[in-house]
């Protein structure tokens, strides 16, 4: 038997769940007031085999067992890693889920969270123009500037460099040949030679050695070419002058990197995928918080302070990022990557998609990091079970990896200038 609690959870308690991890203290003020609390007695089930329903129930309270069509089953436990994000949330569901004791559960409805952060962040907002910002809120004050203007249509975005531009402008037109790609590329002989270095690259296992940036823009087709010179021009936008700045441009850079190799190689073992794509989508996911970095440089009181800086470019990299790749005319699904980057309930589609190919590339890079502890075990995600990988066990997915470390390492070289 189950019924409903009229409780009010505590917001220390909701930080312990991945799925709020991301969120202000506001925004866990309004889940904890208007959140379903539901406590269901020993031997009852919480969700069917098969089951196709939307909600996600996140175990505060108790033991459930999981059970496959198979007969195997596990158990979870309250307050344990794997509790840590919904119980049995693939849809339809793979499991039956069995309270083993009395459980007490945290009921998310189909889009309840978005309305939650929406609702909090209208709140928020409202709550900051009421008060008077003072140094103590600067951080604040910074995030509802960037809120407004992006609203507005006044945030000052980065400009994507010319020859990106330029090429991407040139492969539109019906008529244009690999010979016009390469003229644009030599006009910047830093971006030639890398291209006439990745030709030549393991990666692309060439027979014949590319002599000429002509060469090896043929050799590598003018789509290939395209997404090649877009994420060695990315690299511009890394900098500053600024020591505090320049040193989180770095780390970000390194991360950056890191991600787009292993989303090459994930992409390169998931039929339907475009390696050099998601190789992409790995280096931007992130440029958002290049954009934050820079409008934090004109407050001091936030360049002084580096956990402000941080926890300023955690609650808004997503949504600046999107909208800085919209104004460079990238496609959805790459916007999309770095709008849901680190969103590890993300389960949109049922085809695997780039936000997939980017988050199981976060969780691999945080295999044996600190970080690890924070996030997900790396089959209880969506986006695993939706990739190739996922066909395999955890660890035999790890040994994938591991057997293309060769590649990975190829990609971060040609990526590291």
């Amino acid at each position: 038997m189950s019924h409903i609690e009229t409780e009010v959870i505590n917001t220390e308690r909701l930080k312990f769940f991945t799925t709020f991890a991301s969120l202000s203290d506001k925004q866990l003020d309004y889940i904890a007031v208007n959140a379903q609390i539901m406590t269901v007695d020993q031997g009852e089930i919480v969700i069917e085999l098969g089951s196709s329903s939307s909600d996600k129930y996140l175990l505060l309270d108790g033991s459930v067992q999981l059970q496959a069509n198979d007969a195997s089953s596990s158990l979870i436990d309250a307050q344990t890693e794997r509790a840590k994000t919904p119980i049995a949330q693939l849809r339809p569901s793979s499991y039956r889920v069995t309270c083993v004791s009395k459980c007490k559960f945290l009921v998310l409805h189909e889009d309840f969270l978005n309305t939650a952060i929406e609702q909090a962040d209208i709140r928020a907002m409202v709550g900051i123009t009421e008060t008077i910002l003072d140094d103590e809120h600067e951080d604040d004050r910074i995030l509802y500037e960037l809120i407004l203007e992006l609203q507005q249509g006044n945030f000052v975005l980065p400009s994507l460099p010319s020859i990106a531009t330029k090429i991407r402008e040139t492969i539109a037109y019906e008529n244009s040949s690999a010979h016009d790609i390469a003229k644009i590329v030599m006009n910047d002989p830093a971006i030639a030679t890398k291209i006439i270095k990745a030709a030549n690259s393991a990666l692309y296992q060439r027979k014949t050695k590319a002599e000429d940036c002509k060469t090896a823009v043929v050799g590598l087709g003018t789509k290939v070419t395209n997404q090649l010179v877009n994420s060695f021009v990315l690299r511009e936008l890394f900098q500053a002058k600024n020591k505090l700045l320049n040193r989180y441009m770095a780390k970000l850079w390194e991360h950056s990197v890191e991600i787009a190799a292993i989303s090459y190689v994930l992409a390169k073992v998931t039929p339907g995928f475009d390696a050099e794509q998601a190789m992409l989508a790995g280096l931007i996911h992130d440029i958002g918080k290049i954009a934050i970095l820079n409008k934090a440089e004109a407050h001091p009181l936030i360049m002084d302070n580096e956990a402000h800086l941080h926890q300023m470019m955690e609650k808004m990299h997503n949504q600046v990022g999107s909208s800085i790749l919209r104004s460079w005319n990238f496609s959805d699904d790459m916007i999309n990557a770095a709008e849901e980057a680190e969103n590890w309930v993300y389960n949109e589609n049922e085809q695997p998609c780039l936000v997939d190919i980017i988050n199981i590339a976060h969780l691999h890079s945080y295999i044996g990091s600190a970080k690890q502890r924070s996030v997900p075990i790396i089959d209880q995600v969506p986006a695993f079970h939706k990739l190739a990988l996922g066909k395999l066990t955890p660890k035999l997915s790890i040994k994938v990896l591991e057997e293309s470390h060769k590649i990975i390492s190829e990609t971060k070289k040609l990526l590291s200038f």
